[in-house]
């Protein structure tokens, strides 16, 4: 009988994908009725924490990268989530600030994502939940921006 190569209930890049899929799940579920992705509120919380910062810093801050970024930048302008202008220092670099319609947006969907993380989170023991977020949050740290 010919060994198996490969276990994917063993393989950490699988696991993350079913995890990080299982998450999506879990905040679509919390927002219906809400056309925020989990990446947009990445942006606005980034955005709230660092008012006025500029679109490389939101690069550093998301792990968004830079094109993808612009992307998201500009469909969020024309939902009127955040505005954008250039910086007096610096003119070829844009800053970027919430609208209130974007302040209501993040209000609404930081519950939502409470929510989903505290139902995340309930699949592991209490007492094993620390340990888990300080090892994605190495994880994350090599992925850079963190």
């Amino acid at each position: 009988m010919a060994q198996k190569q490969y276990e994917l209930k063993s393989s950490p890049v699988h696991l993350l994908r079913r995890c990080g899929q299982y998450a999506a799940d879990l905040f679509d579920a919390e927002t219906r009725g809400s056309d925020l992705t989990p990446r947009q509120l990445t942006v606005l919380i980034a955005v709230e924490a660092d008012d006025g910062a500029t679109q490389t810093a939101l690069v550093a801050a998301t792990g968004i990268d830079r094109s993808t970024l612009a992307d998201m930048v500009a469909r969020m302008i024309q939902r009127d989530l955040i505005v954008r202008k250039r910086t007096e220092a610096d003119a070829r670099a844009n800053s970027v600030r919430l609208t209130p319609k974007g302040k209501r947006a993040l209000a609404s969907a930081l519950n939502a994502l409470k929510k989903t993380e505290a139902k995340l989170l309930a699949a592991l023991p209490a007492s094993r939940r620390a340990e888990f977020l300080r090892s994605l949050a190495l994880i994350a740290a090599n992925a850079g921006g963190e």
